[in-house]
């Protein structure tokens, strides 16, 4: 897990002094705060005279954030009377500094000359995370991660757009058809000022949108390191922080209604009218509502999900936890940890602590490597709180993966391919979570077992009992098993691995699919290939490509049976055990 924020480099510098200031937190009498490149609890100064005390800076001036002259008002490191050198430092810039006791203190005597100085290991300027919500210097790394907070947003718009194309036939109708930027100003023009509702229904005005409203707060507060490590309190910073994220989703929604990349650029929502679901009402389907509930109530939303973490979620962390526990419990913030999803985070991830899955998967972290080589941090560091996990010194499995590999893939077909099924016009989109096992392997290639785990799938088809143009599609969703799966990779030692794969399982949908003598039960067999891509040693992105047919194999009146040509991205996660 990494302390830092999101955009700072991994910089092992940084890491090895943090742990050994915070080793130093408590044993001092006098600490002091310099938000200039120090830690609270301990200070490493550079170089001259003695210790005097009584040109620290008070308590109340630290918390009330003056910054002290560092020229003039933080005398440098003492030197022991007599030439002798501190137990446990090594000068420098070498070494770890060790804890010094009262006795040691009582010895110090002031220097004559600047013969020794400890050097930092640390850029001037950089204040760590925990003290960003106080920074009045405008510290580098106390600054918006502007680049991440744009990527993370385009991947939630992008998967809010392709919700709407997916799940709407005259949404993707509309989209298509027409000068687009014509009817994109036309559909911002057609906005009704003038009105309050918009004529969707409640659960999507009030529900849905202030659920997007706080997934765009957290997205702001998880790439802004004066609000990452804020909880909630009746402070200025966490007062500070959520209003920073109110204005950026406030934001958020204004494009999301009227921007190119929202319902008036794609859907044009706004430049025709719709009919209601009762028919009776035709309407644009624009007003305040939105606008307003996606903010205000996302902020209320907000607030409710930091006092369940702050009050709920963290006591339950206090006992390590398993995934699935973890998991469980993520849904009392799911914001939260949809926001940390498109981070590639897990949903239990938090910025202000330490949350670790106690569990076969889990692998280990900077901080527990620190632990395991003798360079941890002391058990009361505020970032390194909740579960801790005792690391064993294991050896590293030699190849990029593992035996045991768990991960999820998205996939999307687009039209119907032509061998076994006749049912055209058929578009398939499955979401499946995936476990392998290698069970034969070589110098060259392996071989997996390969079940997966259909944990939703969407049919959209033409509907045979379309009354009106509206109705034209409809869409129908399942979940199934396939238990029978093997997939042969190639080149195991190279973190490219081509792959080809074969699946055998069943579905089973929420009504008759295909045909009106159709059945809700399907038999599914698959084919495909693609590349493994690892990007970490136990971690991997997958791109590939199946032929899936879908089949009641006769156990109906009408077998039309169809093929989707289905294109699909993975992540996985590969652990061995006695192995890291």
């Amino acid at each position: 897990m990494n302390y830092f924020p999101a955009s700072t480099p991994r910089n092992r510098g940084f890491a090895i002094l943090l742990v050994v200031l915070l080793s130093d937190a408590g044993l001092m009498e006098s600490r002091v705060f310099a938000q200039n490149g120090g830690d609270s609890g301990s200070a490493v100064a550079e170089t001259g005279p003695a210790l005097d005390t009584s040109r620290m800076p008070a308590a109340e001036d630290t918390r009330a954030g003056k910054i002290p002259n560092a020229a003039t008002e933080i005398p440098d490191a003492p030197v022991r009377a007599g030439g002798g050198t501190v137990q446990g430092a090594v000068f420098g810039g070498v070494g770890p500094v060790g804890a010094f006791s009262r006795s040691d203190v009582a010895e110090f005597a002031p220097a004559e000359t600047n013969t020794s100085s400890v050097s930092s290991t640390r850029t001037p300027g950089y204040v760590s995370l925990e003290q960003c919500p106080d920074d009045m210097t405008r510290a580098r790394s106390c600054r918006v991660h502007w680049h991440q907070l744009f990527l993370s947003t385009a991947a939630f718009n992008a998967l809010q757009n392709a919700g709407n194309v997916y799940t709407g036939y005259w949404y993707r109708w509309e989209t298509t058809h027409g000068k687009w930027f014509d009817r994109w100003i036309d559909s911002a023009a057609g906005w009704r000022w003038n009105v309050w509702n918009d004529q969707n229904p409640f659960l999507d005005d009030y529900i849905a949108h202030p659920f997007m409203g706080s997934i765009t707060n957290y997205l702001w507060i998880q790439n802004d390191p004066k609000a990452m490590s804020v909880e909630l309190g009746n402070t200025p910073e966490y007062w500070n922080s959520r209003l920073r994220a109110f204005v950026f989703s406030t934001a958020y929604s204004f494009e999301w209604k009227l921007g190119p990349l929202g319902e008036a650029g794609i859907g044009h929502t706004g430049d025709h009218p719709v009919p209601t679901n009762n028919s009776k009402v035709w309407t644009n389907e624009t007003g305040w509502v939105e606008l307003v509930t996606t903010p205000v109530g996302g902020l209320a939303w907000t607030m409710a999900e930091d006092t369940l973490d702050k009050y709920v979620v963290r006591k339950f962390e206090e006992k390590p936890r398993g995934p699935f526990s973890l998991l469980l419990i993520s849904f009392l913030t799911p914001t939260r940890a949809t926001a940390n999803i498109f981070r590639f985070r897990p949903p239990w991830y938090r910025d202000s602590r330490r949350v670790a899955a106690n569990t076969f998967w889990s692998e280990p972290d900077e901080a527990d490597k620190a632990l395991e080589t003798g360079d941890g941090a002391a058990e009361g560091n505020g970032l390194m709180a909740a579960t801790r996990r005792g690391v064993e010194n294991l050896p590293e499995w030699p190849h990029p993966g593992g035996v045991h590999e768990f991960g999820a893939w998205w996939g999307f077909s687009g039209f119907s391919g032509p061998i076994w099924g006749y049912a055209r016009d058929v578009k398939y989109m499955p979401i499946e979570v995936t476990y392998s096992y290698r069970f034969m392997g070589e110098s060259k290639w392996n071989l997996r077992y390969a079940p997966e785990l259909t944990a939703l799938a969407m049919l959209d088809e033409p509907n045979w009992a379309a009354a009106d143009r509206f109705t034209q599609r409809r869409r129908s969703y399942g979940s199934g098993v396939s238990p029978v799966g093997l997939r042969a990779s190639f080149s195991p030692n190279s973190r490219v691995q081509p792959f080809v794969s074969t699946n055998g399982g069943f579905l089973y949908f929420d009504e008759r699919v295909l045909s009106p003598q159709g059945s809700q039960f399907m038999y599914t067999i698959d084919f495909g290939g693609g590349i493994q891509i690892f990007t970490k040693q136990r971690q991997a992105l997958s791109f590939g490509y199946r032929y899936q047919h879908l089949s009641n194999a006769n156990i109906s009146r009408h077998n039309p049976g169809t093929d989707a040509n289905t294109f699909y991205v993975a992540v996985s996660r590969f652990r061995t055990k006695h192995y890291r």
